[in-house]
């Protein structure tokens, strides 16, 4: 407590300390604490600390340059973020192009929509569309996950080369988080040839007890992947009942989003 009382007293005595800048960047680290996509306006007042009125005002400026999203009653960091977080992030191309999809995907199942790329040795997330369900499944733009447990990395893995998902998996390993994670590398090996066959991948659990996700890929001229984009949801109403009608709506939205980057 004694440290940060005795940090803002010094930002009150730098005189080249931006006041309201400062206040902007202490209602985006609520968002980056968070483990929730969404919040409310009070909220994120509570957890920065300043009044409604004033983050009201920042999140407002922030939705106009694209840093900030609203969904009915709560706010999200927006598409921008992506652009900035890393230069093989910075794809406003894929944004552009996927964002229709994202939105008609949501409206058409209910679920969340995710747009994920690969970065380093993980999926990374670039956009989301929430669920408005009450109980839903949830990322954070910007988030990660690793590859061999999640429908998105599953995606990315099976139109990679053999040897270079050999070495990613050797690096990252294969760590278990549920009954259902495929942890050995002939088990892998078997699932991204099925997601070759059939076009996408599925989650059956294998990231986490009670979700569901399918996801297929974006790919280049060359049938390498550019991104992903999946949809998920909770076991109780999204399952493999609902695979055929998904699976289905993502390869069509997949090959839509290829030609709008000019790969056919």
């Amino acid at each position: 407590m004694h440290r940060i009382i005795a940090k803002v007293q010094d930002r009150k005595r730098d005189i080249y300390y931006i006041e309201v800048l400062g206040k902007t960047l202490d209602v985006l680290d609520v968002f980056g604490r968070s483990e929730r996509g969404q919040l409310s306006l009070q909220e994120i007042s509570v957890a920065a600390k300043l009044s409604k009125n004033t983050v009201f005002r920042i999140l407002h400026t922030l939705g106009e340059h694209g840093y900030i999203r609203k969904e009915n009653h709560s706010y999200e960091l927006g598409a921008k973020f992506a652009e900035l977080s890393d230069a093989r992030l910075q794809r406003p191309d894929l944004l552009s192009a996927a964002s229709p999809y994202l939105d008609a995907l949501r409206e058409q199942f209910g679920e969340t929509v995710n747009l994920g790329v690969l970065d380093n040795s993980s999926i990374r997330y670039v956009d989301v569309r929430e669920s408005r369900n009450r109980i839903r499944l949830a990322e954070r733009v910007g988030g990660s996950d690793p590859l061999h447990s999640t429908a998105l990395g599953k995606a990315h893995l099976a139109y990679l080369p053999s040897g270079e998902v050999r070495g990613l998996m050797k690096r990252t390993g294969m760590a278990k988080t549920t009954q259902r994670t495929l942890t050995t590398w002939s088990s892998l090996a078997a699932e991204l040839e099925a997601v070759r066959q059939q076009g996408y991948a599925v989650d059956r659990e294998e990231s986490m007890l009670g979700a569901f996700c399918v996801a297929a890929p974006v790919l280049d001229s060359q049938q390498a992947p550019i991104a992903a984009i999946s949809i998920s949801g909770p076991t109780i109403r999204f399952d493999e009942s609902k695979l055929p009608a998904v699976s289905q709506a993502l390869l069509k939205a997949a090959k839509e989003i290829q030609k709008k980057l000019g790969h056919q």
